[in-house]
């Protein structure tokens, strides 16, 4: 069996997620590597994949990276490539949205075994596509890498906001809240990790998680949240790191915590407070800012926003009835967690 080189794997990657249309508006045809296709571009993108690197327009950029390794983050036996592309790229976009940022370019690198690449390349280009035309940003770079182990993807996303929300705006008094419901990609990595198959919805949750850029912009636009995270490792963790970072404590009430309707168990709570991944918004508000404009949220994104806590002086985060009233949150951290 003959393999495909790098560049041609990665010529077959860029046309398969970029648009065929790869002229900007001035008529300039961009090249990918070796004189192919594939310098698609958008708003804030001057010049993409295909150079030795791409060229943003200025104005205030927000970037971030995210890995996504196979065994860590994923497992062949759970979701397909297909569904592991779209899932690392809205990770990655989730940090946009917590900055209240708008999807400018995507950056992706590869590793991957070179007798598989060129099926595996393509079932996660499948996902990556689908996963940039839902946040509206072209591919304009990475890199590919042969890998004796695991796959691996990391992305690297870029957003633009001219006055992007950060941690570190909470005040004592402020609301703490969140949209969607909670603990639904943890219930899925319970039930794989079980040997049982999670429900559909559950399933869901994992395999595709919403990147939340158009509520975070309405959030910012209407609501003026002073501080903002995406729940990436669970409520408890991000609590804890928007504590830290604005300097305050922060009460979570876990009865009112919005718990996904299929998690049953005793456990159901916990995995709405701890569970890792669902990449919902996290956000603080002054008192009676966000809850006259619930419903208008509910109506207008079909979620709902939930308040689950306050902001009092101090530092840390306490968990109502945890028992002692201490710094108890959680989280999900990856270097605990490497024994499922």
């Amino acid at each position: 069996m003959t393999l495909a080189g790098e560049f041609d794997l990665i010529r077959d990657l860029l046309a398969k997620v970029n648009p065929a249309d790869d002229t900007g508006g001035d008529g300039r045809k961009e090249v990918g590597p070796g004189g192919g296709g594939g310098g698609a571009r958008g708003p804030g993108v001057w010049l993409g994949a295909g150079d030795d690197a791409a060229v943003l327009d200025g104005g205030r950029l927000v970037m971030s990276t995210d890995l996504t390794v196979e065994d860590v983050h994923f497992r062949r036996s759970w979701v397909t490539f297909a569904e592991t592309g779209a899932r690392a790229v809205t990770a990655a976009a989730s940090d946009l949205a917590a900055m209240a940022a708008t999807p400018v370019a995507v950056l992706i690198s590869l590793a991957v075994a070179p007798p598989e690449a060129q099926a595996v390349l393509s079932d996660l280009g499948d996902g990556i596509k689908e996963a940039l035309m839902e946040l509206g940003a072209p591919l304009v770079g990475g890199d590919l890498s042969a890998s004796p182990g695991p796959v691996v993807i990391d992305v690297t996303v870029v957003g633009a906001a001219e006055d992007p929300v950060t941690r570190s705006g909470a005040h004592p008094g402020d609301e703490l809240w969140v949209t969607g419901v909670l603990g639904g990609s943890a219930g899925a990595v319970r039930a794989w990790r079980e040997g049982a198959e999670p429900s559909p919805n559950l399933r869901a949750s994992f395999v595709r998680p919403k990147a939340r850029i158009k509520e975070a912009r309405w959030l910012a636009d209407q609501i003026h949240v002073p501080a903002m995270i995406d729940l990436s490792d669970g409520l408890a963790g991000d609590a804890r790191h928007l504590a830290a970072a604005s300097g305050v404590h922060i009460v979570l009430d876990p009865r009112l915590v919005p718990v996904h309707p299929d998690l049953d168990g005793e456990d159901a709570r916990s995995l709405a407070m701890s569970g890792g991944e669902d990449y919902e918004l996290c956000f603080v508000s002054p008192p009676d800012a966000t809850g006259p404009r619930a419903d208008e949220f509910q109506e207008r994104f079909g979620i709902a926003l939930t308040r689950v806590g306050h902001v009092e002086e101090g530092t840390g985060v306490e968990i109502l009835d945890a028992g002692d009233g201490q710094d108890s949150a959680g989280g999900f951290d990856h270097f605990s967690s490497l024994d499922g």
